[in-house]
């Protein structure tokens, strides 16, 4: 299947609501983990040793079956819809290495 990197960018001023947050977040992701989907998730944190600090946003790469799944699954993000993130750009991938 495509792979797809979705680059994630925070609002300003949402960390406490990030943080309420995370579990929906957190969830959906471990589904598409079990499901052998996610590739690689993570936060872009602006202080790493403090999250109070804020975040920049967030790069997911994820295996869809086409753009049109993800962009279905990204409408879904509770980060999106609860505007902690402003946007969600979604970008085609091919993945060189590591190989395997």
């Amino acid at each position: 299947m495509p792979l797809f990197v979705l680059s994630c960018t925070d609002n300003e001023g949402t960390v406490e609501k990030r943080i309420a947050t995370r579990p929906a977040h957190v969830a959906r992701l471990e589904q598409l983990n079990d499901e052998g989907r996610l590739i690689v998730a993570g936060a872009l944190p602006k202080d790493p040793n403090n999250p109070q600090a804020g975040f920049y946003g967030s790069t997911i790469i994820v295996d869809f079956e086409s753009r049109e799944a993800v962009e279905a699954w990204v409408a879904e993000e509770p980060f999106l819809k609860e505007g902690i993130y402003s946007h969600i750009d979604i970008k085609s991938f091919n993945k060189a290495f590591p190989k395997g």
